[in-house]
């Protein structure tokens, strides 16, 4: 018998608590931020967004990086998404079932749904975008999160000409069978990168797809000034109604002190707290008037090493790496409390662990033992370690002169580069460029395997530190088919011991959301996934004098 089911709620119950309960953080959610709704909305305005770097893309199968998926997740959508508690509720798909070895699901798609050239979305326009993540000619980063449909395999090894585990059943039916259980599958079905794309538009004649997106979600996109400004406007025929604001500009390329004063100044609806005003945000009477939003949320800036470059092909040199530096000094005095040490890969999240296994407390006596057992004592035939990060703020340039008089005590000599932006800094990453390198990992799913698996299978495209161990890839392969939860876990325990083991990266801080909003800013909704999970097609924006109207669902 088969069932309609919302399966995984409890795991988004689970991880508010924990996130509660750990960090001492309230969620910031509609009924927080918008006050009292009467029934009636404003529609109209512009809302003005900060972007720290242009996309590298913004085709939802190739993108990889937070400030693409902030965009997308506006022009796009997909089956499935998040509420502001991580709870997987309908979009395209208004009900689902499984059958009852968790195999087969069909998804009910609306009725009515349409892409912003018009055209109604169906079950085969989902068929075509997921079997296009799997097509090898794409390179999509997101490809082995869909590897386990059933043919899936085949068809990317040009095996098969169709994925015979996708089907429209009909135009408003969609099948997909799995070769086996794959635990994160529905959360999957939600990140940006599963959204539904018009074939028609990606391979039109000279369509530049990648910069000129069409897509069903609640705003289209209008134009993209590259280093200025991403343009977006309300799609009037969106299938939850019109969204309330007339245009999201997104505003590109400056430092977060600089959006800061601009936001000051009024030409900004929101800006990140940077770190150097943490305190005086929080204490300072100024502020009062701004709505004021902290959180944590699922992410991990950490500090990888190329495991494929001397002298990082040594374990112990990245241990000894990992020795050096104290990070909590890095956290209270750069980053001014704002974010919280991260002692091992997991934030809190299912699997995290209090007390994890592997720990790297700050030990320069340790470090110059392990250098000299690897064959560097007092750091002695080291060459010159180079640095990258593409990050422009005052804080990243501190973290590095931190990490540079750090290494120096263990005889270590860093040199500290930035390139001029994300694009080409991923091109560097790719090409294994960097000996080290400054990078952010954000989650787009709450499951530990978001984390596991893109930075640690040996051949997912953003392991950016080529770290390759078998047991691990096992193990990560082995805790996606387990369908019992407290199995998974313990798998998941197994796999952060073993890697903080063999350190390909120095963990440094997770990441507490912390923004302010003009006053007029209403319907802001901030899960645990950050900035780029925000709906903006529930913010509306309350001026004097702004005209009203009724909103119609």
């Amino acid at each position: 018998m088969r069932k309609r089911v919302n399966p995984w709620r409890s795991l988004g119950l689970l991880l508010a608590a924990l996130s509660i309960l750990l960090w001492g953080l309230a969620p910031a959610s509609a009924e927080m931020s918008s006050g009292q709704r009467n029934g009636v909305e404003r529609y109209g305005g512009v809302y003005r967004r900060p972007l720290s770097d242009n996309p590298s893309s913004l085709d939802p199968a190739r993108t990889s990086d937070v400030h693409a998926n902030t965009v997308v997740n506006q022009v796009f959508d997909g089956l499935l998404q998040f509420d502001v508690q991580l709870n997987l509720r309908p979009a395209i798909a208004e009900f689902w079932e499984a059958s009852p070895d968790g195999l087969t699901w069909t998804f009910y798609l609306r009725k009515g749904v349409t892409f912003h050239n018009g055209r109604p979305v169906t079950a085969d326009d989902f068929v075509y975008s997921f079997t296009r993540i799997l097509d090898p000619a794409l390179q999509s980063p997101v490809a082995e999160f869909f590897m386990n449909i059933d043919g899936a395999e085949e068809f990317h090894k040009g095996k098969a000409p169709v994925v015979k585990g996708l089907k429209a059943l009909d135009p408003y039916t969609l099948q997909v069978t799995l070769q086996e259980p794959y635990a994160p599958f529905l959360s999957v079905l939600a990140m940006a990168n599963a959204k539904v794309v018009p074939r028609e538009e990606v391979e039109k004649p000279g369509a530049e797809f990648a910069t000129h997106p069409v897509g069903s979600g609640p705003f289209r996109f209008v134009r993209w000034d590259q280093n200025r400004e991403i343009v977006l406007q309300a799609y009037p025929d969106y299938y939850e109604g019109r969204p309330f604001l007339d245009q999201i500009i997104f505003k590109i390329g400056k430092k977060d002190l600089d959006n800061f004063t601009d936001f000051l100044h009024g030409t900004l609806e929101e800006a990140k707290v940077p770190a150097s005003k943490r305190a005086e945000v929080r204490t300072d009477p100024r502020y009062r008037d701004y709505l004021h939003i902290r959180r944590p949320i699922l992410h991990l800036l950490y500090i990888g090493f190329n495991t494929r470059k001397e002298p990082f092909t040594n374990p112990k040199v990245r241990q000894a790496f990992n020795y050096a530096v104290n990070k909590e000094v890095i956290v209270r005095e750069i980053r001014k409390r704002g974010d919280i040490v991260a002692h091992a890969i997991l934030p809190p999240i299912p699997g995290y662990s209090i007390d994890p296994e592997g720990y790297y407390y700050y030990s320069p006596e340790r470090a110059r033992q392990l250098l000299a057992e690897a064959g560097y004592p007092g750091g002695k035939g080291l060459p010159v370690i180079d640095i990258w990060t593409n990050s422009k703020e005052e804080t990243t340039r501190k973290e590095m002169e931190a990490y540079q008089k750090y290494l120096a005590d263990i005889g270590v000599t860093l040199e500290i580069h930035r390139a001029p932006n994300w694009p080409t800094f991923k091109k560097m990453l790719q090409a294994g460029k960097p000996s080290m390198f400054r990078l952010a990992w954000y989650a787009d799913i709450p499951d530990p395997d978001n984390f596991f698996f893109p930075l640690l299978y040996s051949q997912s495209k953003t392991n950016r530190t080529f770290y390759h161990n078998p047991q691990v890839d096992r193990l990560l392969q082995e805790a996606r088919q387990e369908t019992d939860f407290l199995q998974r876990i313990a798998i998941y325990r197994k796999v952060e011991k073993l890697a903080m083991e063999d350190a390909p990266w120095i963990s440094q801080h997770h990441k507490v959301f912390e923004y302010l909003y003009q006053p007029y800013v209403r319907g802001i909704e901030v899960n645990s996934l950050g900035t780029h999970y925000i709906p903006m097609k529930k913010i509306w924006l309350k001026r004097p004098g702004a005209q009203q109207a009724q909103r119609v669902d």
